[in-house]
């Protein structure tokens, strides 16, 4: 399965995407291939208009975006409805888990 975890911390948001939707063998896998693509083209966004820093290693990706306002929050929604319609279709590979922290 997938775990998208988000952190809101004050001004920063933490998008933490890791694991395998074991939906097919590696290579084959469209749930994994979508949630790849939605990932790292939100992170390249970031990384583009503000100070972001983007850590991938094997089956993890972590976007940190240290400076999230406002005019960034439509990168956000877009990446997760794009999750949000990935996870509809295959629920049992995709969990998208959301949080605020002081």
């Amino acid at each position: 399965m997938i775990k998208i975890e988000v952190t809101h911390q004050g001004q920063t948001l933490i998008l933490d995407i890791k694991g395998h939707a074991l939906f097919a063998p590696k290579g084959e896998d469209i749930v994994c291939a979508g949630v790849s693509t939605a990932s790292i083209m939100t992170a390249n966004l970031f990384e583009q208009v503000t100070q972001t820093t983007s850590i991938l290693n094997e089956g993890q990706l972590t976007i940190t975006v240290h400076d999230f306002k406002e005019a960034h929050h439509y990168i956000y929604h877009v990446f997760k409805k794009a999750i949000e319609d990935i996870k509809t279709a295959y629920p049992s590979h995709v969990l998208w888990k959301e949080s605020e922290e002081a």
